[in-house]
């Protein structure tokens, strides 16, 4: 998949969108370059790398996962033998998701993938001095969701952190992803960039939170405000559900928890209705439940 636009950012930051809307960020900093997400296989990341080819620089490319979802780490594999970063949760979650979506999802490779988990992580926050680039934890969209600071520029890039209209929701704790996006609005950054919604206002980060609360306190949604995005709603109001029995399989089954097996049990999430979600989940976790006694 090709790169259909290019937006330069700041002195040393491009933005590169590909044909489906995916963006991936690029650092040109002191000492190496610095590469946001890889999009969908190595086939896109052909694409970067022509690009820094034009750049005629030889510096060092380290790859940072925002988090580990599919359309944003297949690409890693070009990079193998290379740095990649992501937090300490997103090589675990990767390396336990990474399989079922390899196969579920096959469509949407780019080339040959191959999973390539990142092989250096942090907990908290991890800089490079020199380069004046951190990466900070802050869980939400996902449990293993993380920043990136271009303190040079004062750019900062979120992933799936802040999405027009409506953000995706795949991490129960909506009280953490409240907590990170009140963090994103005060943050001292001059430019705020999204991998799907491109650079990001702070009215938008203020109606992702206000969605994500009404969804947390169980408030009407109005779903005019969203109709163009219904099926992201719909979609994540079944995934709660499903995020909240996939908590109570894993407590039951222990280290026995088959996350390719358990999620292979149901339909997309964005098809079902909920009360049949609803009646799939409670059958499939009384049938473990009474297997274990």
């Amino acid at each position: 998949m090709a790169i259909k636009d290019v937006k330069k950012i700041g002195s040393r930051g491009v933005i590169l969108t590909f044909e489906d809307d995916i963006s991936v960020y690029l650092i040109h900093a002191a000492k190496r370059w610095f590469l946001c997400d890889t999009h969908l296989g190595p086939q896109s990341m052909k694409y970067v790398k022509e690009y820094l080819s034009m750049e005629k620089n030889n510096k060092e490319v380290i790859v940072f996962n925002s988090h580990s979802d599919w359309d944003h780490i297949w690409g890693n594999c070009a990079f193998q033998g290379g740095i990649i970063i992501g937090h300490e949760t997103c090589r675990k979650r990767m390396n336990e998701i990474g399989p079922f979506e390899m196969m579920k999802l096959s469509e949407f490779h780019c080339g040959n993938v191959e999973l390539v988990l990142p092989n250096v992580t942090f907990s908290d926050r991890m800089a490079f001095v020199e380069d004046e680039i951190e990466f900070i934890y802050a869980p939400g969209h996902t449990i293993d969701s993380s920043l990136c600071f271009d303190k040079k520029d004062a750019v900062l890039f979120v992933g799936d952190l802040v999405e027009y209209p409506i953000p995706y929701l795949d991490f129960y704790d909506l009280t953490a992803y409240i907590k990170t996006l009140d963090f994103i609005k005060s943050f001292p950054a001059r430019a705020k960039v999204s991998a799907h919604s491109g650079i990001i206002d702070d009215d938008l980060i203020s109606r992702n939170s206000t969605y994500v609360r009404d969804i947390m306190e169980g408030n009407p949604i109005h779903l005019s405000v969203y109709q163009e995005s219904l099926s992201v709603h719909n979609f994540n109001i079944n995934n709660r559900l499903f995020l909240q029995y996939e908590s109570m399989v894993r407590e039951t089954l222990k280290e026995n928890f088959d996350y390719s097996a358990f999620k292979s049990s149901f339909d997309d999430l964005k098809k079902v209705g909920y009360h049949d979600l609803q009646e799939a989940l409670e059958t499939y976790f009384s049938k473990i439940t009474k297997s274990i006694l």
